[in-house]
């Protein structure tokens, strides 16, 4: 069970960290952009699919072929 909250908190660390520099790397927001990528996936968490473990979000979910939906690159 500690290997799956280290992987959960490297990944809101991750995403927070991405919403930080995507804010312009402002000091002082640290608490805020945590926040945000808890919510995210604690969303992300809660739409998965359980019967096979992958989220909607998840990068391995994408086919590659380009056909992910409109404004994908």
């Amino acid at each position: 069970m500690e290997h799956h909250a280290d992987e959960t908190q490297d990944r809101v660390r991750q995403r927070a960290y991405e919403l930080w520099e995507k804010h312009g790397s402002r000091e002082g927001h640290e608490a805020q952009f945590w926040q945000q990528a808890e919510r995210e996936l604690n969303g992300e968490a809660s739409s998965s699919d359980t019967s096979r473990g992958v989220t909607a979000n998840a990068p391995s979910a994408r086919s590659g072929s380009g056909s992910d939906g409109p404004g994908k690159v």
